[in-house]
């Protein structure tokens, strides 16, 4: 049975690295094709970690998740959820890489920033952003997470998913205060926006966000319809009107949206 090597593990002068952590994954690198199945006693063998540690760390993998025991004894294999991350990573990967040259034309069009987010369970998270130097400064990046319901693509991605899915997110948004004026009377506000977004297939976002920007965006869509994507064109708000906005960035906009969405196999 193959070692894990644990040297990364040892940097005790690094206040930066958390070795518990590094620990916690190097249980879930222990798995692998040729051993799916291991106990407490194997992973001990593999990591070099004491079975008091293995157990502790088994225990919270297992309450998160990521292990489960295989049902034949005192063995674990990993669990759906890790799996889930890894088809989350992949598919954002495949889209970001598609995506990309038709994203760059579009920048160079209209010379404004453009961005490329998914949906992750209540938030958004940025997996491109080509950047002009005409934007509001604010400090965004391949990685941030946004809300969805004040921003343009977070109003695409959540309009489109069913009902269930909108009163779920409903509740969750009424932890959020600053929200209140979108989900009181029953979420009134945005399902109307949700609505429009629907009717429309493009969302607004008119500085509430932060002030001075606005911006559009658009659905990229997969082989079975689903919007599996947003792109958005951001401007400042000095330079362009609501009215403008749409005007002049709607019809690039969406071009680039249908044209990744044929690329991923959608057919209008």
């Amino acid at each position: 049975m193959r070692k894990i090597q644990l040297a990364s593990l040892d940097r005790k002068k690094d206040r930066k690295f958390i070795s518990s952590l590094a620990r916690g994954l190097s249980i879930l690198e222990a798995f692998d094709q040729a051993h799916p199945r291991l106990g407490i006693a194997d992973l001990a063998r593999k990591t070099g970690l004491s079975k008091s540690t293995i157990y502790r760390l088994i225990y919270t993998l297992r309450s998160l998740g990521y292990v489960i025991p295989d049902g034949q004894g005192n063995k674990y294999t990993l669990g759906p959820k890790v799996l889930s991350l890894g088809y989350a990573v992949l598919s954002s990967l495949d889209l970001r890489e598609i995506a990309q040259p038709y994203l760059l034309r579009l920048s160079r069009r209209v010379k404004e920033t453009v961005n490329l987010a998914v949906l992750d369970e209540w938030k958004l998270v940025y997996v491109e952003r080509l950047k002009t130097q005409q934007i509001v400064n604010i400090n965004l990046h391949v990685g941030s997470r946004l809300e969805l319901y004040n921003t343009a693509m977070g109003r695409v991605l959540a309009a489109f998913n069913s009902e269930k899915w909108l009163a779920q997110y409903m509740k969750y948004l009424e932890k959020i205060p600053e929200a209140k004026p979108y989900w009181r009377n029953k979420g009134e506000k945005l399902l109307k926006i949700f609505e429009e977004v629907r009717k429309n297939d493009f969302a607004v976002n008119d500085q509430e966000l932060t002030p001075g920007l606005r911006s559009i965006a658009s659905p990229v869509r997969n082989r079975e319809g689903q919007v599996v994507g947003a792109v958005n064109i951001a401007v400042s708000s000095s330079l362009f009107s609501l009215e403008r906005l749409q005007e002049k960035m709607i019809p690039p906009l969406k071009q680039t949206t249908q044209a990744i969405s044929l690329a991923l196999g959608f057919k209008a």
